[in-house]
């Protein structure tokens, strides 16, 4: 779910040979409505900086900052398309622009929200501290900071340049979020402005690695769901027994991931309305393995079972049932260990063959991986080295059996050396050495 370039080079990649350089007071827009912001001429400095006006024009060079709930509506030139400036946020626009076009927006920190109606003519350019966008038609957030990256769609597309890196591009309901690496994600509040605020105070904490903000995204982005299905179940008016009845709902389930080393899957249940009950289960291979009840929107961890294993994930109320199926593995971290058969150090003592002969020394080299499963779907990789050489590699499927019985051939007069490494999926990794010595 990157190549290096810089704001210049972007926008001379981006631009016609028709594109000019706009005028400092060139206006491209419409300031609709601000709060608890400022705004300055040619410079984000704060001293130069003074309350925003509203009902006044938009200009390339203008700088915006924002405060705790605070944000600025921004209309461009065309009528058509919407920009929000997000609280706690610094915003300038470059002094570059295409010709017809809406300027170039610079996220020094923070985050916007845009609708951007389709038009040939128009298209907006926003770039941040790690990466930036071309938008052409299309409505979501982006945002940033030196470090990071975030942007989401709720429809169209959008084109994104990251510093360093390949270019790539996200589509509806698509979140990205960057830190070195980039991800995309599929998330149900992708583009949502409320939901712009909730990631831009996740990307703001610097400690955090990419995939500690995958883990917190997703669960924000599961609780944000939540918080919007109790407030519609808040919503919904006091019922006689008789019309609560007809009137119940199916409860839904989402699976958001799962951690193969804790064994448990995390699902969030939600519409489950307020004075009802509903019913969350676990089946495995079609056996019932866990069952809880429910009275309310919430997310839970189910546990797996050791394995690869076919899971369903069951809610249900008087009303009905929904479901979702996954095939998930489980690897809890285990020691376990390799034998190599015969002495560690093993000297072979063979003649030369006669002359004109192939004077080679076959061994079997056998060993076997003693894993508590007995299940060679348990491991990631298996490694076999000669004095260093890889001469046996099977990953993942290609493992099929833990006894080991291969050909090699040793060197005379001199020690033949074969390390033999196993890595089981939870990582766990066990190494065993033998050592041959042919005589001459």
């Amino acid at each position: 779910m990157l190549k290096h370039l810089s704001l210049s080079c972007l926008l001379f990649a981006l631009m016609s040979s028709s594109s000019v350089f706009a005028q400092g007071n060139k206006k491209i827009g419409t300031i609709e409505s601000a709060h608890d912001a400022k705004k300055g001429e040619r410079s984000c400095a704060l001293e130069e900086m003074t309350p925003v006006e509203i009902h006044t024009s938009l200009k390339v060079l203008n700088c915006f900052k924002t405060e705790d709930g605070g944000d600025v509506e921004l209309t461009l030139k065309s009528n058509l398309s919407r920009l929000t400036i997000g609280e706690n946020s610094l915003v300038s626009i470059n002094d570059v622009v295409e010709k017809d076009g809406d300027g170039n927006f610079i996220i020094r920190k923070g985050y916007m929200g845009f609708k951007v109606q389709k038009n040939k003519d128009q298209k907006v350019e926003f770039e941040t501290g790690t990466a930036a966008a071309s938008i052409r038609g299309t409505e979501g957030f982006i945002g940033g900071y030196d470090y990071a990256f975030f942007a989401g769609l709720k429809n169209g597309k959008l084109f994104i340049q990251p510093k360093n890196r390949d270019s790539l591009e996200i589509g509806a309901g698509e979140t990205v979020i960057g830190k070195g690496e980039f991800l995309v994600l599929k998330l149900k509040s992708s583009g949502d402005m409320d939901f712009a605020k909730l990631l831009n105070k996740i990307i703001a904490d610097s400690t955090l690695s990419l995939e500690d903000l995958k883990t917190a995204v997703i669960k924000a982005d599961s609780l944000y769901q939540e918080m919007i299905a109790s407030k519609a179940a808040a919503a919904v008016p006091v019922a006689t027994d008789s019309a609560m009845a007809t009137a119940l709902k199916i409860p839904q389930i989402k699976y958001s991931s799962y951690d193969s080393l804790r064994c448990v899957a995390n699902i969030s249940v939600f519409d489950v309305q307020k004075g009802t009950e509903a019913r969350l289960s676990a089946l495995m291979d079609g056996t019932p393995i866990s069952e809880v009840a429910l009275k309310r929107n919430m997310s839970r961890r189910v546990a797996l079972r050791s394995g690869v294993h076919e899971y369903e994930f069951v809610v249900e109320n008087d009303a009905g049932r929904n479901s979702v199926k996954k095939t998930l593995g489980c690897y809890p971290m285990k020691p376990f260990s390799v034998k190599i058969f015969g002495e560690r150090n093993e000297k072979v003592d063979i003649p030369p063959a006669p002359p004109g002969a192939d004077d080679v020394i076959t061994q079997i080299l056998q060993f076997q991986i003693r894993v508590p499963e007995h299940d060679p779907s348990f491991l990631n990789k298996v490694t076999v080295r000669q004095n260093g050489k890889v001469i046996l590699q099977e990953r993942l499927s290609q493992i099929q059996n833990l006894d080991y019985q291969i050909p090699v051939e040793l060197q005379r007069g001199h020690k033949n050396r074969f390390d033999v490494e196993v890595i089981h999926k939870s990582g766990y990794a066990v190494k065993a050495t033998k050592v041959y010595g042919a005589g001459k």
